[in-house]
């Protein structure tokens, strides 16, 4: 049959065709729904992005004292295998040792030969470390120098300091790294007397 004689047919008997109700059965959003949602995003983006930043903090500020933690104990064993004196100094350049600035700026490991606790061009560089995240703050208080730390063939040094980390200046993320002159490290939330640690302020 042809569609087109029979729609003709329909609407001369008076009948007609169904139009289809989806336009009727869609509701909008409301303002208060648009309102109430924003209301709800606000709020769980204000509480997550301090809690990221939180994390994000201690993030840094565990991995750096976990590298520094390494480093040393590289060092002493380094020292050991190779039977000689192998030295962990702060270094601006990653060649080099400095006594400006703090260890945050990075520090080398290398074969001491001399030994003169300074890096001669043919002293192999065992290991190097850039700079720390800016908002991690460390610096290291010894019972000699603070620039460097020279373990002997043994594993001992004649020195021992603690290392103190801290992100952004907070107290309560504080926390040291403490240096025996059996050449062992130990980690502590306060000084090697007990009392409390300070941030060390920036150099």
């Amino acid at each position: 049959m042809d569609v087109k004689h029979a729609s003709a047919g329909i609407f001369a008997h008076g009948h007609s065709i169904p139009v289809p109700t989806f336009a009727a059965d869609c509701k909008g959003t409301s303002l208060m729904d648009v309102l109430v949602t924003l209301a709800i995003a606000s709020l769980l983006f204000g509480i997550g992005i301090p809690g990221f930043q939180s994390y994000l903090a201690n993030s840094q500020l565990v991995s750096s004292t976990n590298l520094l933690s390494r480093s040393l104990a590289l060092a002493r064993s380094e020292a050991v295998k190779r039977e000689t004196h192998v030295v962990i100094c702060k270094s601006r350049d990653q060649q080099n040792c400095t006594t400006a600035g703090s260890w945050r700026q990075g520090w080398i490991i290398f074969e001491d030969r001399q030994p003169d606790r300074q890096r001669d061009k043919k002293e192999p560089l065992i290991f190097a470390k850039t700079r720390l995240p800016d908002p991690v703050h460390v610096d290291y208080a010894a019972f000699r120098s603070s620039n460097f730390i020279a373990f002997r063939a043994t594993g001992i040094t004649k020195t021992n300091g603690t290392f103190t980390l801290c992100y952004n200046q907070d107290a309560d993320s504080a926390r040291a790294l403490i240096l025996s002159k059996t050449g062992r490290i130990r980690l502590s939330r306060t000084r090697a007397d007990g009392r409390p640690l300070r941030c060390p302020k920036e150099k």
